[in-house]
């Protein structure tokens, strides 16, 4: 994965995680808190990759 993929990946896990945290705390759905714990997991996984120099 290129520095670009790894930066562009980590900006949409932010973006949603805290799209996800902010309409939880509008509606409490349990559904938007799923979802920003699987937005958590992606910017984990893009946070740990390695970048391959592209």
């Amino acid at each position: 994965m290129g520095q670009l993929g790894r930066s562009l990946g980590m900006a949409a896990a932010i973006a949603m995680f805290l799209f996800s945290a902010w309409m939880y705390q509008r509606t409490g759905d349990w559904v938007a808190l799923v979802f920003a714990s699987g937005s958590l997991a992606y910017g984990v996984f893009f946070f740990t990759r390695k970048g391959s120099g592209g």
